[in-house]
C-alpha cells in the first residue's frame, strides 16, 4: 500500500461509528477509543488518517499508539517514516510545532483586541 496514489479510494477500515467518536475525541481520549480496535486496524486507520490532510493529526496520534512493525506492514516503508514522525510530535511538548508554519514564524491573525 502506497501513500503516493492521488486515485486512491480505499475505504475506511474501521466503522464510521468508529471513526466518528474519534474524530470527536480530544487527543488524550484517542487513545482510549483507538484501544477498542487491534493493533491492525489501528495501524490501518492511522495510515488511512495520515493520508488525508484534514484527519493527519489524527493519523499521527494513532501512529504513537502503534508498534513500527505494524505500521511497516499495513504501509511499508511509509509506516515506518509516519511511525517516526508521530514520535517527534509526540516529544514535543512545548506547543511551539502546532503554532508554527512551515517557514517557522508564527501565522498571521486577523483578530482585532
Amino acid at each position: 500500500m502506497g501513500l503516493s496514489d492521488p486515485t486512491d479510494s480505499e475505504t475506511c477500515p474501521v466503522s464510521d461509528n468508529h471513526l466518528e467518536r474519534l474524530l470527536s475525541a480530544t487527543c488524550n481520549a484517542v487513545s482510549d477509543v483507538s484501544g477498542q480496535l487491534s493493533e491492525n486496524q489501528r495501524a490501518a486507520l492511522a495510515v488511512y488518517c495520515y493520508k488525508r490532510s484534514h484527519l493527519r493529526r489524527l493519523g499521527l496520534s494513532l501512529a504513537a499508539l502503534c508498534t513500527p512493525q505494524s505500521l511497516s506492514m499495513e504501509a511499508g516503508y511509509a509506516g515506518e517514516l509516519i511511525h517516526a514522525q508521530a514520535m517527534r510530535a509526540g516529544n514535543s511538548t512545548d506547543g511551539t510545532s502546532d503554532n508554527l508554519t512551515k517557514g517557522g514564524k508564527a501565522p498571521v491573525s486577523l483578530h482585532l483586541v
